[in-house]
């Protein structure tokens, strides 16, 4: 009977043990502190817009200035960013406020992967 216990454990606990999300994400951490630590970490920073025309807004262009090119989009509205990287086959985006890189605010992240955008789907058909 324990036995059976331990494999139900063991079955239900994998799965989230696997997509264990770095222990350097902590809600409200500072951005700059929390991306120095994914690099360190093996992250790779996924520049979604490398192959497209996207047109920088707010905060996107000191983003840009200081070579963080893995925003997907930034708001001016309420200053929030999703950021994207990759490690081997995980992916890993993190959404951020703050209207300077310095005030930048981690608040939440999830293993959604980007999905390509319209110019890399158009290289791809050719």
């Amino acid at each position: 009977m324990i036995r059976a216990q331990r494999l139900l454990i063991l079955f239900f606990a994998l799965p989230s043990i696997a997509y264990a999300f770095p222990a350097s994400l902590q809600k409200h951490s500072s951005f700059a502190v929390t991306r120095k630590i994914l690099l360190k970490d093996k992250w790779k920073p996924i520049n979604v817009h490398a192959h497209d025309d996207y047109p920088l807004i707010g905060v996107e262009h000191e983003l840009a200035k200081m070579n963080i090119k893995e925003f997907d989009s930034c708001s001016i509205d309420n200053s929030s960013c999703v950021m994207r990287y990759k490690r081997g086959n995980e992916c890993l985006t993190v959404f951020t406020v703050g209207e300077k890189i310095k005030y930048m605010k981690v608040v939440d992240w999830n293993d959604e992967c980007p999905t390509p955008s319209s110019s890399e789907a158009k290289k791809t058909q050719r």
